[in-house]
C-alpha cells in the first residue's frame, strides 16, 4: 500500500493568533466555490479569536458542541469535557461516509499527544484517503513530526501558503479511499 497522506498543519505560537478564524475563513472560502471542506474548527469570539468556554463547530453547519465543563472559578485543572469533544467528533466519523475533499480537524494538542482527542478520527481519515488540514501550537512540533514521522507539511501562519496547498491538494482530483485504490 504505497499511499501519500495528504496531511498538513498550520503552525502557530500563541492562542493571540487567529488561526482558528484561518480555518473558517478557508473552510468558508472552498465551500463557497463547491469545493467541499467539512470538519471542525474552535468557536470563535467577536475578536476572531478561540471563545471561552471552548466549544467546536462544524465548519459547514455551523453546529456548536461545547467541549468545556465548569470546574469552578478557582481550578487550575484541564476544564476540557471528553464527552462533549466525543460528540463533535461524531463530525470528523461523519466525513468517512460522505468524503469531503479537504477535513478540518480543529487541533493536534495535548490529547491528541497522550493519545485522545481527535487523534483516532484524524487517523481514520487520513487511512480513508482524505487530506487533513490541523493546527499545531509550536511548543508541540517535536510530538507533531514523532506523530507523521515526517509525512505531513508544515505550514507557516500565513493564508496564503495554506491556501497554496490546499489548492495543490484539490489540483490531485477528487479523494479516494485507500481501499479503492488498493482494489484498483
Amino acid at each position: 500500500m504505497a499511499h501519500q497522506f495528504q496531511l498538513a498543519a498550520i503552525i502557530y505560537d500563541n492562542d493571540n493568533q487567529p488561526v482558528d478564524a484561518m480555518l473558517h475563513s478557508l473552510a468558508n472560502h472552498y465551500n463557497r466555490k463547491g469545493i467541499r471542506v467539512a470538519g471542525l474548527a474552535m468557536a470563535l469570539n467577536e475578536q476572531g479569536l478561540r471563545r471561552e468556554p471552548m466549544a467546536v463547530q462544524d465548519v459547514e453547519t455551523g453546529t456548536e458542541y461545547s467541549i468545556a465543563q465548569n470546574l469552578g472559578k478557582e481550578s487550575q485543572s484541564c476544564c476540557l469535557d471528553p464527552s462533549g469533544l466525543a460528540d463533535a467528533t461524531g463530525v470528523l466519523r461523519g466525513a468517512l461516509n460522505n468524503p469531503p475533499r479537504l477535513a478540518i480537524v480543529n487541533r493536534f494538542g495535548q490529547q491528541e499527544i497522550d493519545g485522545k482527542g481527535c487523534r483516532a478520527e484524524l487517523l481514520q481519515l487520513l487511512e480513508a484517503g482524505i487530506p487533513v488540514l490541523t493546527v499545531v501550537k509550536r511548543k508541540f512540533l517535536l510530538q507533531w513530526h514523532e506523530f507523521n514521522g515526517g509525512a505531513a507539511t508544515d505550514l507557516a501562519f500565513s493564508e496564503n501558503d495554506v491556501k497554496e496547498w490546499c489548492d495543490g491538494v484539490f489540483a490531485r482530483g477528487p479523494v479516494r479511499s485507500i481501499k479503492s485504490q488498493d482494489e484498483a
